[in-house]
């Protein structure tokens, strides 16, 4: 089958932590064209990280035959570890050097089954990161309200749910290369709020 022929899957994947180390992986693969091919989720044990390859294993394991991937996440360490680490955590069989010690990588086991599938699917990969850049009137009341000495207290260990906006038509024809006007993000490997909502 020629790269032309591969079928194009966008892959989102992210996770959500519940409790200190345990957490809900999710993933959503979906075509080129928008239609959804496979949603799934499941709470496991876990730091973030570990729950972020989670997401991109069972995404990438999920495709039957081989296909185009574009993989996004808004977890830093599975993308700068794709482009980074992995080749080399590969030449050195999963185990780095610490202090003179050999160690195993952490989530090698992710890790050696993420690099099986890179070896049957072309895959890019890319970081997903928003930041608030204005605030509404009702945000500054709210945050003031939490911030007063009267307001509850939060543990920093406690449930969080990070959001990852679903990726509009125009972001997914610039993941293909189809694009006549690539962002000027590209270059950072990146998206920013304007390329999410397609502006």
């Amino acid at each position: 089958m020629t790269p032309d022929a591969l079928r194009h899957y966008l892959l989102v994947c992210h996770a959500r932590s519940v409790a200190i180390n345990q957490g809900v992986w999710c993933f959503s693969l979906e075509s080129l064209s928008g239609e959804p091919v496979l949603e799934a989720e499941c709470e496991e044990e876990g730091d973030l990280n570990r729950l972020s390859l989670l997401a991109a294993v069972r995404g990438l394991e999920a495709i039957d035959g081989r296909g185009l991937v574009s993989l996004i996440s808004n977890n830093r360490y599975l993308i700068r570890s794709l482009d980074r680490s992995l080749p080399r955590w590969r030449e050195n069989n999963f185990v780095w050097e610490h202090f003179g010690r050999k160690m195993p990588v952490q989530n090698a086991d992710l890790w050696r089954r993420i690099d099986r599938t890179l070896q049957i699917h072309s895959v890019t990969a890319s970081l997903l990161q928003t930041t608030r850049v204005s605030s509404s009137q009702d945000d500054r009341r709210a945050f003031d309200a939490m911030t007063s000495d009267d307001a509850p207290q939060f543990r920093l260990d406690a449930a969080h749910q990070p959001t990852v906006p679903a990726p509009s038509d125009g972001l997914r024809r610039w993941l293909a290369g189809n694009c006549d006007a690539a962002p000027a993000l590209a270059q950072r490997n990146r998206f920013g709020a304007a390329e999410v909502r397609g502006a």
